[in-house]
Formats: structure tokens, C-alpha cells, sequence
């Protein structure tokens, strides 16, 4: 974890959410507070994760998996309207990394697939 994180995160945080697959809870759980929370969502091509379930114990760490393929369509609907009221008060804020016009749609994919753009690709009509 790099120093930053760690300093941000002195009285630890309430969850980790884990998005690269890597399901590396031994580096997680330092920065977790007590009664924290870790979600994976992602790990299938990654095999089998190594939990370190004494300390999780101790600590009252819960894990939980999050599969979007599994919400409903009223959860998804209630996921986009806080999103977007996140969004548009400031609260939340998205990392675009470039904007493409749909012309030049195969410009983005070419970003995209090369990993020349941090953030997000977004292309608008």
C-alpha cells in the first residue's frame, strides 16, 4: 500500500472494496478499522484467494462478494439514481480520462486497448 493511503487511513477505513482481482487481503487488513468491511467483485481467472482468517477473526473483518450480474434491474435502477445525485452535487467525481465524438469511436477503442489514457474513455455523440 503506498504511504499516502496509509497516512489517509490512520483510524482505518470501513471498507475495502477490491476491484483488480488480486484479493490481496493480507495488505488490505492493516487499513481496515475494526468491524471493517472487504468486498471483492472480481477474481474468477485469479484462483483462490489466501484468507487471513485469524486476524479477520480478532478484528470482526467481514467479506462480502458482489456480483453485478446478479442485481435486479430496480437494483441497478437505485445504483444509477445515487450515482448520478453523487455526481451532480460534487460529492462524487468521476476520472475522465478522454472524450471522444462517436466519429471517432475507433480512436477511443485504439486509446483503450493501447492503455494510453488514465481514467476513463467516454464517447459522446
Amino acid at each position: 500500500m503506498g504511504g499516502a493511503v496509509v497516512q489517509m487511513a490512520r483510524a482505518g477505513i470501513d471498507v475495502w472494496w477490491g476491484t483488480s482481482g488480486h484479493n490481496d487481503f493480507a495488505r488490505c487488513l492493516p487499513l481496515l478499522a475494526m468491524r471493517g468491511r472487504a468486498v471483492v467483485m472480481s477474481g474468477l481467472r485469479r484462483g483462490a484467494a489466501t484468507l487471513p482468517v485469524g486476524e479477520m477473526y480478532t478484528r470482526d473483518v467481514t467479506l462480502h462478494g458482489f456480483a453485478i450480474s446478479n442485481a435486479t434491474v430496480a437494483d441497478l435502477a437505485h445504483a444509477a439514481d445515487d450515482i448520478n445525485r453523487l455526481l451532480a452535487s460534487g460529492k462524487l467525481k468521476s476520472r475522465v480520462g478522454a472524450i471522444f465524438p462517436l466519429v471517432d469511436a475507433a480512436k477511443a477503442h485504439a486509446a483503450m486497448a493501447s492503455g494510453s489514457v488514465r481514467g476513463r474513455i467516454v464517447v459522446v455523440p
